[in-house]
């Protein structure tokens, strides 16, 4: 028994728990400056495919002010320090002084430093960044798996603290409240320019925003598909007024890349004959719906893309987002001098409006009476659609809840333009 116990305490055996401990706080290091350069646009994730591309992607859906494996890195800094102190005060006999306490501290808290701090950010900058996270998987996995419980006990105290708190704000409602604050300041005659104040408020409140809040849903994206040959591929290109295109078999699910309309009629104009719009497009950018919009403006900047495919956590297309659908969100729309100035509402009578299919729910007049938080679309349109299950046909005339629809322009992708009238309950009370 006693030499059981001896063999516990020997230098060897030591040794080996704070090599472990370190190479634990090395990896858990890797992974979360890994993914502060992702979030920075400095470096681009791996694969979703990989097991450490699923576990960083797992890391990315969590807020901007998170910080991953907080608890698991501070356990086991604290784990190596003490290990490493015990360990240097054994090999090193009769040092069990002051001094030599802290001599033996010194090292090990500089150990730690290095092994968590300094040589995670020279793994993560090296061109085989990917290799280190392939390597460091199962240590994170363990780490996460040993720090459970005081990451439940952690998060229990959180939440005690939070419900105390006796205006419940959180995050989202305070970085909301600064914008509020800003705009306020402008308004009341500080030197902030109106218009800064507001692009600085949409900026804020852009970090509560994802990707599938102002992305353009598939049902309204044009693509061109490749079943159906140049010439009606090139129609749609000249019509449709956009300079990017998906090039698709058969659906945005199956997409072969991007296609820039300029370089198809470049081409067409210099070469005519060996045209094909498979060889000029560019390979489709992937980005997540559930991702946070400033992560996602960060990927397609680094990437030098300005369209990226939204993908759904099935493998499918949701959408596509645009450079310009992101920016809109921060200095509002932008229209060029193609585009056709006309109002998403326009106000009839008391009871009458032309309303777009496009129109986002919160624009809707309150006359309506349609409360966005209640449903599960954003557009006008959408909820058309999500309501009688298609599209219905142009000129047919619709009963959505409390309003007579009328539909003045649809297409087999998209809803154009309604009219809508609001019924009268007194109507509604004779007609039965």
């Amino acid at each position: 028994m006693i030499t059981t116990i001896e063999s516990l305490f020997s230098p060897s055996f030591l040794f080996t728990i704070w090599a472990i401990f370190l190479a634990i706080g090395l990896y858990l290091g890797v992974f979360r400056s890994m993914i502060d350069r992702i979030r920075a646009g400095i470096s681009t994730p791996p694969g979703e495919g990989s097991r450490s591309g699923k576990l960083l992607e797992s890391m990315l859906r969590e807020p901007n002010h998170a910080r991953p494996l907080h608890v698991e890195s501070a356990l086991f800094s604290t784990l190596q320090i003490l290990a490493g102190l015990f360990t240097i005060l054994v090999i090193w006999t009769g040092r069990n002084n002051e001094l030599g306490v802290l001599v033996a501290f010194s090292i090990a808290f500089f150990a730690e430093r290095i092994f968590s701090g300094i040589l995670p950010r020279l793994f993560t900058s090296s061109p085989k960044n990917h290799l280190h996270l392939k390597v460091g998987f199962p240590l994170t996995v363990i780490a996460r798996f040993l720090a459970l419980p005081f990451c439940s006990l952690l998060q229990r105290i959180e939440k005690n603290f939070s419900d105390s708190d006796p205006n419940g704000e959180n995050g989202e409602s305070e970085d909301n409240e600064v914008a509020d604050h800003i705009r306020t300041l402008s308004r009341e005659g500080s030197n902030l320019d109106p218009d800064i104040a507001e692009i600085v408020g949409n900026t804020l409140e852009m970090g509560q925003l994802k990707v599938q809040d102002v992305m353009v849903s598939r049902k309204q994206v044009q693509i061109l598909d490749w079943g159906d040959g140049l010439e009606k591929n090139l129609e749609i290109a000249r019509n449709c007024g956009h300079t990017r295109l998906p090039l698709c078999e058969g659906d945005l699910d199956h997409c072969l890349g991007i296609i820039h309309v300029k370089y198809a009629f470049r081409l067409l104009g210099n070469e005519p004959d060996k045209l094909s719009l498979r060889s000029i497009t560019k390979a489709p950018a992937l980005v997540s719906a559930k991702d946070p919009l400033p992560l996602a403006l960060r990927k397609m900047m680094k990437w030098k893309v300005h369209m990226a495919l939204v993908g759904d956590e099935f493998g499918g297309i949701d959408g596509v987002i645009t450079l310009e659908d992101i920016l809109e969100e921060v200095v509002g729309e932008i229209q060029d001098e193609f585009d056709a100035d006309e109002a998403d509402v326009e106000q009839l009578n008391d009871q009458n409006w032309k309303i777009s299919g496009l129109t986002p729910l919160h624009e809707l007049p309150e006359a309506l009476n349609i409360n966005e938080e209640e449903e599960e679309v954003t557009s006008f349109g959408g909820l058309i659609t999500q309501e009688f299950g298609k599209i219905p046909e142009p000129f047919e005339t619709l009963r959505l809840k409390n309003l007579e629809v009328t539909i003045l322009e649809a297409d087999d992708t998209r809803i154009g333009l309604t009219e809508v009238r609001l019924i009268d309950p007194n109507e509604d009370a004779q007609g039965s």
